[in-house]
């Protein structure tokens, strides 16, 4: 659901399921992800891809490309070095899963965004176990990179939603400012789930991007 928007827009993309996503059992750590991003990469013979990777995925597609040399771009959206997620939204999944669900939609997104959006996110968010979605705020809030992001080599687009309030612009100001072949871009009117609030502003840059590679 998260990059629906784009495998419409790019026909030969491939969206990686993750395992517990909803179905298996969840990971504890952004490395133990990296392995299942690795398997379908090797099992599809996927040569030189552009991993674009959200949130958690960008902390996944962060790590992948420090461990491997053959990434032809790197695309990091709303994401940072380092993630911390706020405790009273852990303790709220313990609590109350659906009403973590709604907080956590909510503020994932502008103001400015339809409530059918929030809504929308709110329901897939509740098709992962809450002790999968606890266990990834936990994989996220041990991820620190921010002396190794520096070490990132290949072409990187980096991309947020200037409302973002889970990965503020900041973050992604300094994945710019460490990552030497990048360049990055603020969308207005968008917040953490910038690609399903402006897709066509993000799928415009995507597509520039990927051309350029």
């Amino acid at each position: 659901m998260s990059w629906q928007l784009q495998l419409h827009h790019f026909k030969e993309a491939h969206a990686i399921g993750l395992p517990g996503h909803p179905v298996g059992m969840g990971r504890k750590t952004i490395g133990e992800y990296v392995e299942s991003v690795e398997e379908y990469i090797e099992k599809n013979a996927i040569e030189y891809p552009v991993l674009v990777g959200h949130s958690m995925g960008g902390a996944i597609a962060i790590e992948y490309a420090l461990n491997h040399a053959g990434l032809e771009g790197l695309v990091l959206v709303g994401t940072g070095a380092r993630l911390r997620v706020r405790q009273d939204l852990m303790e709220m999944i313990l609590q109350d899963y659906v009403v973590a669900s709604k907080t956590i939609a909510r503020i994932s997104v502008s103001p400015m965004c339809a409530e059918l959006l929030v809504e929308r996110i709110a329901r897939e968010m509740l098709k992962v176990p809450a002790e999968v979605t606890y266990g990834d705020f936990e994989a996220c809030n041990r991820f620190d990179r921010m002396n190794d992001v520096e070490k990132i080599n290949c072409r990187t687009m980096i991309a947020c939603g200037a409302d973002d309030q889970l990965a503020p612009p900041k973050y992604s100001l300094y994945l710019h400012q460490k990552i030497r072949n990048s360049h990055m871009n603020i969308i207005e009117g968008a917040g953490h789930c910038v690609m399903l609030e402006k897709h066509r502003a993000f799928n415009a840059l995507l597509e520039v991007f990927s051309g350029s590679l």
